[in-house]
């Protein structure tokens, strides 16, 4: 096991397999994972850009990020639910998307803490989010933690906690692109979701109160995804939540998690940007596979607030396995 600070300004660390990830404080983000393919090759899985000012450049994109205070739409800025009603920042159409536009958690610096425990390491990321930021009521503390096995696990814990009644709905926004090739677009990849339903939306991605029943098998190549799918169990940290696949390097991602819901984006609205032979974003270039909780809405009665109190921790655990065969 080996933890390198390199000279980007990310952090590297390495098992004992060969099996690494690379993150940033930026945001607290993944910006490579290294997993063997069907015959033992290594490839990064995850669509990223080469410095941490790149990033920042970029923030709109959302690569690889720890997203919060609430991942998702706010219908108009304005947060209803839990007995709170408040203003939030507008930043994407008059509604508020992904904590807003200036100090949401993709936007900020963490401070980070690294952990070698012989078969796993980890990168361990926190942030106090002050009461007011965003519009948030209430002073917030996260912690964002990865966790990656030798055997290609890799477990996305986050944790928060509050002084005020707040909103929280944290999600990590990674692209996921099993080729490993720079570039190259998810359209030949498989996905399968096991859900209950996905959300009907209107023309600015806001739901309308009723759901659809898409098939459990999702094509990547005839359709632009950008959807809230209910799963199937409220909890599937024991029965898989979502597998994507990648026939020609035999790469499987198979998706456990806490969280009842999960957003499924196939990043059509990635810009067409060359940086260098390992940094290439394109159109469809990665699949974002986001857990999360429904976020209150008088349209969506049946699910329960995402507001936290003070005497409460919030929890979410999303665990990836990676297996090639």
């Amino acid at each position: 096991m080996s933890i390198t600070h390199e000279p980007s300004g990310f952090t590297r660390l390495s098992t004992t397999s060969g099996v690494s990830m690379v993150v940033s404080t930026f945001g607290a983000r993944i910006v490579e994972l290294w997993v063997p393919d069907r015959e033992g090759n290594l490839g990064n899985v995850v669509v990223g850009l080469p410095t941490p000012q790149d990033y920042a450049q970029r923030a709109g994109l959302y690569l690889g990020c720890t997203v919060g205070r609430v991942a998702g739409r706010i219908a108009h800025s304005h947060f209803v639910g839990g007995g709170l009603s408040f203003d939030v920042e507008p930043n994407e159409r008059g509604n508020h998307l992904h904590g807003g536009p200036e100090r949401s958690f993709d936007r900020v610096e963490w401070e980070l803490v690294t952990f070698d425990t012989g078969d796993v390491v980890s990168a361990e990321f926190h942030y106090l989010s002050p009461a007011g930021e965003e519009g948030y009521p209430g002073e917030l503390t996260v912690t964002s933690r990865y966790e990656l096995s030798a055997q290609g696990v890799l477990t996305s814990t986050l944790t928060a906690h509050t002084t005020a009644p707040t909103p929280v709905n944290l999600t990590t926004h990674a692209y996921w692109n099993l080729s490993g090739i720079p570039g190259q677009t998810i359209e030949d990849h498989e996905l399968v979701v096991d859900h209950a339903g996905q959300l009907e939306t209107d023309d600015v991605q806001l739901p309308t109160g009723q759901l659809l029943s898409p098939p459990q098998q999702l094509s990547l190549s005839e359709h632009s995804w950008d959807d809230t799918f209910i799963l199937t169990n409220t909890n599937h940290l024991t029965t898989a939540a979502a597998r994507l696949h990648h026939s020609g390097t035999g790469r499987t991602l198979t998706l456990f998690t806490s969280e009842p819901a999960m957003q499924v984006y196939s990043g059509a609205y990635l810009p067409h940007e060359e940086f260098d032979a390992e940094h290439i974003l394109t159109p469809s270039g990665g699949l974002c596979l986001e857990p999360q909780r429904i976020i209150d809405n008088p349209l969506l009665p049946g699910f329960p607030s995402i507001v936290l109190q003070p005497e409460e921790t919030y929890v979410h655990v999303t665990r990836h396995e990676f297996n090639a065969g």
